[in-house]
């Protein structure tokens, strides 16, 4: 018995959408679209928003680079810039190299030795600090910034989400490939919705959820379970422990996620303890 083309492939998995990992935030802007993914400030980012966001700097990171698996650097930044740009390197047939965004210049340079990138995508602050390592690396082919550009010759994110959008299926992408490399890990699709999936069950997420995230390198798996759950992700500036509390009790947080990586629920009406 044949099956039929258009029925929808099941992963081996039945607990997690088949797929490249970026389904993830594409079977969220399908469950919750108008919802909140992400708060900055007052910047508001909904999951049909995010979606589509990743879907058009997935556009433009595949006319620049190719969609062949190559390492892509990512600078873990807390803000909506990270999680739109991560997602995108997958979209575009490519692996995610995050790196925490505070690394000191020699240590950087012994991750690129160890990863290999072909580009690099970086907070204007690590940009800096790293600009001479990448001068003296050979191996990098495209410079991008997340945010404001720091120089006339270099491109970043938003500018390069204008071309159009990538328009593939995350479903339809092999989960088993490589999705995310860092110095001494190396993670499939697959296992990258698996910790994702594990940590929105651990800590009790759903649609109702809010996280207040004031970690000072944004982790994958809460990114992930943020995603997962359709939680609202409150994504806060000031790394101070203290500051992270008050302002978690401030907004009715159910969530938060602070230094050193804790996600504790928050009990309404009652003031956060630290």
């Amino acid at each position: 018995m044949t099956t039929s083309p258009l029925r929808p492939r099941r992963s081996p998995h039945a607990d997690l959408p088949v797929g490249s990992a970026d389904v993830l935030s594409r079977r969220a802007a399908e469950v919750w679209p108008h919802h909140a993914a992400f708060r900055a400030g007052a910047r508001t980012t909904t999951f049909a928003e995010l979606d589509r966001d990743v879907s058009r700097l997935a556009f433009g990171l595949r006319q620049l680079l190719g969609g062949d698996g190559l390492p892509v650097v990512v600078s873990a930044t807390p803000g909506v810039d990270f999680p739109v740009a991560l997602l995108a390197v997958l979209r575009s047939g490519n692996v995610a190299a995050p790196v925490n965004p505070r690394l000191p210049a020699a240590t950087f340079a012994r991750l690129l030795e160890a990863v290999g990138p072909c580009a690099v995508v970086l907070d204007r602050s690590l940009y800096e600090r790293v600009r001479p390592v990448l001068a003296g690396y050979g191996g990098i082919e495209q410079t991008l910034l997340l945010d404001a550009p720091a120089g006339p010759h270099l491109l970043t994110c938003a500018e390069l989400a204008t071309r159009g959008g990538l328009l593939v299926e995350p479903r339809d992408r092999d989960e088993n490939e490589p999705a995310v490399v860092t110095g001494d890990e190396r993670l499939t699709h697959h296992q990258l919705k698996a910790r994702a999936y594990a940590a929105a069950a651990g800590e009790g997420l759903s649609a109702r959820s809010v996280v207040l995230n004031a970690m000072p390198c944004y982790q994958l798996d809460h990114l992930g379970a943020g995603l997962v759950a359709g939680a609202t992700q409150v994504l806060f500036g000031n790394p101070d422990p203290a500051a992270a509390v008050r302002e978690a009790a401030d907004i009715g947080a159910t969530h938060l996620l602070a230094d050193p990586g804790v996600r504790r629920p928050v009990p309404r009406g009652e003031a956060v303890a630290s």
